[in-house]
């Protein structure tokens, strides 16, 4: 009788009956058990030519003997579920393992060997399990290799949408592929006779539980949803974010990777970004270059105007249109402060900055225009009778 079988006939019957079943075939095991061992004592005392006609015969019988000892163990499963004790059941599962575990130790050593060769050369024992692993790697392959065509054509398709950022591209693609790769192994089980539906099962309880043991994730997670449809920042831009600030290097569903100046890899969470002030300094093609010049009180200021117009006019990477802007903007404390406000590409933000400074200096010391280190006059006012 085949499993599927007894388990139809085991369904109506009751927690007594059950009990009956298990002891009818625990004697039809006993008995397949006592020819199995008479066998083997034969084929001890056997020539060659008889003991290999018994050891056919005690293949046959160790088949029959596993067909039994499931059926058996599928019985006493049966009326455990039909409200059995563990008190009851633990006999019949002792002996059960003993008889397994007697029957592998008694057979006699060339049956084993030559039923393990059988087994290997099976398509139902090694030479089809060793189909089935071949098979399994041949099936990941392949769904890696439609994964991954999934997402070039995913690629392709975005970059035919110029409103979408880099970052939501990414995201998209990469959902993309992973979607493809569980729907790709659940079809993979599916064929090979898993059952799938109590995955789902698994999968919704897992979800429910992780909603809340990830709160702060899921936080994140949506955060970056936002910032990928808004687009305030992009990859390679330079944003200024709390205190931290550098260019966008990547960005995942729950953090944002920034690389500073100095080459340092900053981990901000989304929240942490979505929920405080963005900067986005390469959000426009063009940027003012802020720069400020103290001069000496005594010092001609329409002379450094003069010597910082000239200056911002001969760089090449100033632009002329928006047009400079140089003026006296402050009387401070120690000296007077010239602004220095030329348009530059974001990119040349920093060479113009830098060559101004340092073009500046060489200039007004060439002029005699002096850059004042900061002073303070103090006025001693004396007391009469104060002792001397």
């Amino acid at each position: 009788m085949s499993l599927e079988d007894l388990n139809i006939l085991l369904v109506p019957l009751t927690a007594s009956e059950m009990a009956q079943v298990v002891e009818g075939w625990q004697a039809h095991l006993r008995s397949h058990l006592e020819l199995l061992s008479n066998l083997n004592l034969d084929i001890k005392v056997s020539s060659d030519t008889a003991a290999e006609d018994l050891r056919k015969q005690l293949t046959l019988v160790q088949q029959t003997n596993k067909s039994y000892l499931d059926n058996f163990q599928t019985a006493i499963t049966a009326w455990q579920g039909k409200g059995a004790s563990p008190e009851e059941i633990k006999p019949y599962q002792d002996y059960a393992y003993a008889a397994t575990a007697g029957a592998l130790r008694t057979t006699d050593p060339k049956t084993l060997m030559n039923a393990a060769l059988d087994w290997l050369t099976d398509t139902d024992g090694g030479l089809g399990f060793l189909i089935s692993v071949l098979t399994i790697m041949v099936a990941i392959w392949a769904l890696m290799l439609v994964a991954r065509l999934a997402r070039r054509m995913t690629i392709r398709g975005l970059t035919r949408v110029p409103t979408l950022s880099k970052l939501l591209k990414s995201f998209i693609s990469t959902a993309v592929f992973w979607a493809v790769m569980v729907l790709g192994v659940l079809v993979v089980l599916g064929l090979f006779g898993v059952n799938v539906t109590p995955l789902f099962a698994v999968f919704g309880g897992l979800s429910f539980i992780l909603g809340f043991a990830l709160q702060e994730t899921l936080g994140n997670l949506a955060s970056g949803l936002m910032i990928m449809v808004l687009k305030p920042f992009d990859t390679g831009d330079y944003i200024q974010v709390g205190s931290s600030s550098g260019f966008v290097d990547e960005m995942s569903v729950v953090s944002t990777k920034i690389r500073t100046f100095d080459n340092q890899i900053i981990v901000v969470p989304n929240s942490k970004i979505w929920g405080d002030i963005i900067t986005n300094v390469s959000a426009s093609e063009t940027r003012r270059v802020d720069l400020v010049f103290g001069i000496g009180y005594s010092d001609d200021a329409a002379l450094a105007i003069e010597v910082l117009t000239k200056l911002v006019a001969q760089h090449e990477l100033c632009l002329k249109d928006p047009a400079p802007e140089i003026f006296v903007g402050e009387l401070g404390e120690s000296s007077v402060n010239i602004f220095c406000r030329p348009w530059a590409k974001n990119d040349d933000y920093w060479t113009v900055f830098w060559d101004l400074t340092g073009q500046a200096k060489i200039e007004f010391d060439a002029n005699g225009i002096s850059i004042p280190f900061p002073q303070r006059d103090v006025h001693l006012i004396p007391v009469e009778g104060a002792a001397r």
